[in-house]
């Protein structure tokens, strides 16, 4: 602390700042021995990164490749959206707005009267919900192949004229 460096001192500042780049046990400061130098972010005295301070004495932030516990679903260091994990630190689920794989669409609502139902699956005539995915418009939708029942294959209320037999 004299400042000068003697025998056995890596540095020695001559004061008893801990936050500049000597501590006061004349130790150059380093990542990880719990004193934020000027060139460190953080510094938290451990080695894991996995909580807010990485190990690089970087601030843990969505995208550096370490998951937050507590804050991130998931952390692979990329901006790709259509792998594992997104670009927002989530896990893809259906719902989300971006195609995963396995997903026929994906317009992120629950809304199944659209174009993509909330399964992710594009919407059709006989899924067994009644919406325009075409712009065409279905009166109706039983979700089975058959004609001869209140639903045509068209997905049309089936009325007397249309070609198909009905009971009754």
């Amino acid at each position: 602390g004299d400042g000068f460096v003697q025998a056995g001192e890596a540095c020695d500042d001559g004061n008893k700042n801990q936050l500049d780049d000597c501590l006061n046990t004349c130790v150059k400061a380093s990542c990880g021995d719990g004193f934020k130098a000027p060139a460190e972010a953080c510094d938290d005295g451990n080695q894991d990164s996995f909580d807010a301070c990485t190990s690089q004495c970087k601030v843990n932030v969505c995208g550096d490749g370490f998951v937050l516990a507590g804050i991130e679903a998931c952390d692979d260091g990329n901006a790709d959206d259509t792998d594992s994990c997104t670009a927002k630190c989530k896990l893809p689920t259906c719902g989300d707005g971006i195609v995963q794989k396995g997903e026929q669409c994906d317009d992120g609502n629950t809304s199944n009267a659209d174009a993509c139902l909330s399964t992710c699956v594009k919407a059709s005539c006989g899924d067994g919900v009644v919406n325009t995915p075409d712009g065409a418009s279905e009166t109706c939708d039983d979700g089975n192949k058959s004609n001869n029942d209140a639903c045509t294959n068209s997905c049309q209320i089936a009325q007397c004229g249309d070609g198909y037999l009905q009971a009754g």
